[in-house]
């Protein structure tokens, strides 16, 4: 049972909360769904991008070290006053945890009210303002402090601005803020609401999902014939992952997830991200084991992101036999092949887990950093982004994308809560990767997924280039 136990750790849940979708002083590492959806909210003004902000206290320096309730954020309005936009401040406490409020079991009292170390400040790239300090403040007052973050984008991408946002610090922070939230929390129904996209969660195992509507964008609200569209688009119908570990000498398991049960623990939601704690439990024989193991996920207006650090106990190299592998996959309501796909990535051939004098001769190609693919549509873009560990790249334990030619109705023909093998599985679009190519320890991983709720290729660029945005703090 040790030895199960280790497996299922190693497959599953060696996780721990990872850092958010775009930060300069923390990696990018995050196994993530990015759903990138126009709002039934009021529009937004253009920024510099769709996607979360984040930086750490240690990054904004001399703005940090005060209570978190004197800060404020806004952006310079036409006639220069300061337009107060939706922010986040969310605490991580001494062993690298959320701090949250609400729920079962919170760990409110593991905060201490003050922004330092590795807390985070997040905000929208759809509040980002132009660049100029603002010269009218909320009731007249001014701040005692006014910090510029100014963001900029890589220098190929010279047809997107710059843009600030300005973080004030007050004595005694002014009433007035911004009335909007992005993000709410619906906890009794399972499910997120967001100006963009509704999330229904498999309460059972939080790590998959029983659904993902997408909002139509604003310009297909009201048609010309005066005939409104829904007022939501399904796009993913269900998710799976699942895990065949042949160990050489011993025996086979096979998991899935309805192999594990999770349980939320706490929550926090704000005006920009909900934040849920889930604890992992893992079945066997009929018996129920607390594995020990919980992941934290953030859910932004635009965004689902799970981390994704695995540890592995196992030397997958030294145990494994051949056709051991893992897949996360989508059921995507309609058939992957109605979009244009593109990718860097090699597709997932059946015959690759086989291996035999074949796999030897077939030529790899050298890994690359960063793995991508896009599927366009009329009416949408969903691009993916995988970014290995380096000690997976060493390896050449690299994913393959796996497509298949059938929709989503096609799908429920097979049974989502089955153990399935991928090409017989009720998915139609995941990554796969070798399980034999894992070596023992941790590896730091990065997975996200954007939708887009139009067609918009400069969008596409924008998601393959976050993480060179630049900015620069300055106090003014």
């Amino acid at each position: 049972m040790r030895v199960l136990s280790s497996l299922i750790s190693w497959l599953f849940f060696g996780l721990s909360r990872s850092d958010r979708p775009w930060s300069l002083s923390r990696s990018c590492l995050s196994l993530g769904l990015i759903v990138l959806l126009n709002s039934w909210f009021p529009a937004l003004e253009a920024g510099i991008h769709s996607a979360p902000i984040v930086m750490t206290a240690i990054r904004l320096k001399q703005a940090a070290q005060f209570p978190l309730h004197r800060y404020r954020l806004y952006k310079r309005g036409v006639d220069g006053e300061a337009v107060p936009i939706p922010f986040q401040m969310d605490e991580i406490n001494k062993i690298g945890d959320y701090v949250m409020s609400d729920g079962p079991k919170t760990n409110a009292e593991t905060g201490n009210g003050i922004f330092d170390g590795l807390d985070e400040l997040c905000f929208m790239g759809d509040d980002v303002g132009p660049i100029g300090r603002p010269s009218k403040w909320p009731d007249d007052r001014e701040p005692q402090n006014v910090f510029e973050i100014r963001l900029k984008p890589p220098a190929h991408l010279k047809d997107l601005p710059e843009g600030a946002v300005y973080l004030a610090i007050y004595q005694t922070p002014p009433a007035l803020t911004s009335d909007q939230k992005y993000v709410i929390f619906n906890l009794a129904a399972g499910e997120v609401l967001t100006s963009r996209y509704r999330y229904m969660f498999d309460r059972k195992n939080y790590l998959v999902v029983n659904g993902v509507d997408m909002v139509p964008h604003q310009s297909q609200v009201q048609t010309q014939t005066g005939i409104e569209p829904p007022l939501k688009i399904p796009l993913i119908d269900s998710s799976t992952f699942y895990a065949k570990a042949d160990l050489k000498y011993f025996l086979t398991v096979q998991v899935n997830h309805r192999s594990v049960n999770s349980r939320l623990e706490a929550y926090k939601s704000g005006p920009v991200r909900t934040l849920v704690r889930v604890t992992f439990f893992y079945s066997f024989l009929k018996l129920k084991f607390e594995v020990g193991m919980y992941t934290e996920v953030s859910f932004f207006s635009n965004s689902v992101i799970l981390p994704a650090i695995i540890y592995n106990p196992l030397d997958g190299i030294k145990s494994l036999n051949k056709g051991s592998g893992f897949y996360y996959g989508f059921a995507l309501r309609d058939n992957p092949k109605t979009y244009t796909f593109d990718t860097n990535m090699r597709p997932y051939e059946e015959s690759d887990d086989k291996g035999g004098v074949l796999g030897l001769l077939k030529k790899e190609p050298s890994p690359v950093a960063e793995y991508w693919a896009s599927l366009v549509g009329d009416d949408r873009m969903m691009y993916v982004l995988m970014r290995p560990s380096s000690q997976m790249l060493q390896d050449g334990n690299v994913p393959f994308y796996y497509l298949s030619d059938k929709s989503g109705d096609e799908l429920k023909k097979r049974n989502n809560d089955d153990l399935r093998t991928l090409v017989d599985s009720p998915v139609n679009l995941g990554l796969y990767f070798d399980l034999t190519r894992f070596r023992e320890g941790e590896h730091l991983m990065s997975f996200q997924l954007f939708f887009e709720n139009k067609k918009d290729y400069k969008s596409l660029e924008t998601f393959r280039t976050l993480d060179r945005w630049s900015m620069k703090v300055s106090r003014i």
